[in-house]
């Protein structure tokens, strides 16, 4: 059973943990870069404290995670990622439905986020989510900012969901 609550500064090794394993699926694709890397202790520290970090626990051990931050008025879902070991049982749409529902109760009325359009495991699955992804003329100047500052520039994507 899997259980979604808030992240602490308690997570950060656990978070990064799941990110490195989240990371090796990137292997052998255009974003073999994402293998390795994780999120600074600071960024995840700064995100506990604003409850803008959810975590998933699944046999006592953090499964998956999101972070998210507000941009534009919007709220942005920097990172979702779910460990290997936990991949594929719903972990990842529950930390998003949890996070999003938070996000409206806070007043927000649009999550956006980046990501790869071309992987089976990024954009396509944000779509069957409820994300779309959005045009040049619809993203805004910070995504657009978020986009050009991320490798594989010409596989990424601005999307974002009404809450």
């Amino acid at each position: 059973m899997t259980h979604i609550r808030f992240g602490t500064d308690a997570d950060i090794t656990g978070i990064n943990a799941v990110e490195r394993s989240a990371g090796n699926l990137f292997a052998g694709t255009h974003m073999a870069w994402a293998v390795g890397e994780t999120t600074g202790a600071g960024q995840l520290a700064t995100a506990a404290r604003s409850d803008n970090l959810w975590v998933a626990e699944a046999g006592g051990a953090i499964a998956g995670f999101l972070l998210a931050e507000q941009m534009d008025g919007d709220f942005y879902i920097h990172e979702l990622a779910v460990a290997r070991s936990h991949q594929r049982r719903g972990i990842g749409r529950e930390l998003i439905e949890t996070a999003l529902s938070e996000a409206f109760d806070r007043g927000y009325r649009t999550a956006t986020m980046t990501t790869d359009r071309t992987l089976p495991w990024n954009a396509p699955y944000y779509q069957r989510l409820g994300f779309r992804i959005l045009g040049a003329d619809e993203t805004s100047p910070k995504l657009k900012a978020c986009l050009a500052g991320q490798s594989s520039t010409v596989h990424r994507c601005a999307m974002e969901r009404a809450l």
